[in-house]
């Protein structure tokens, strides 16, 4: 059985609940998107601390399994992998969002566009050193997620179905998940 906590991470944990458990192994990934910033006007990325701060305290209803940040490695675990996370929207008697699977696992990229660290602004979170992505895939496959995005590579357009995310395992973009309204990719 795989490693329920990604091995490395601090672990701080809050109250795992159940998956469905009716099949498939999915990923949402999300940007935290903690400040508009632009080209013209890039500001400061936010502390790690701040974020992780807010996930284990008035964020706690809104937390991922996992907040990463690109630039450094350092990662951060809330939940258990087979454990639903909270944070995408999941209406009473809609499409299951933060259940749905055998793991829905939720990451938050610690990232805005155009953020600037040590000296230098990142458009994109592509653009970023992607540290700890490597422990982080590795992990995500050892559930079962396969290399693929179902419904494509994420954009700031919303791209949702709700008959590709029940049926189709993989990675999603926020923008891509049913029920939700906002599309940080």
């Amino acid at each position: 059985m795989p490693e329920p906590r990604l091995p490395g991470a601090e672990l701080h944990l809050l109250d795992d609940a159940p998956m469905v458990g009716d099949g498939g192994a999915r990923v949402i990934h999300h940007i935290t998107w903690d400040r508009n910033a632009s080209a013209t006007a890039p500001q400061d990325l936010v502390p790690f601390d701040n974020l992780l701060g807010y996930f284990t305290g008035a964020g706690a209803g809104m937390a991922p399994h996992l907040l990463v940040d690109p630039f450094t490695g350092r990662i951060a675990q809330f939940f258990s992998a087979n454990s639903r996370a909270k944070a995408v929207v999941n209406a009473a008697g809609g499409v299951e969002t933060n259940r749905k699977g055998n793991v829905c696992i939720q990451i938050e990229w610690l990232f805005f566009p155009y953020c600037r660290v040590g000296g230098n602004v990142y458009a994109s979170l592509l653009d970023t050193p992607m540290r700890g992505l490597d422990r982080v895939m590795a992990w995500l496959r050892s559930w079962g997620v396969p290399d693929v995005w179902p419904m494509g590579e994420p954009s700031w357009s919303a791209n949702r179905n709700a008959q590709t995310w029940n049926t189709r395992s993989g990675h999603y973009g926020h923008s891509q998940v049913p029920e939700n309204d906002h599309t940080d990719p």
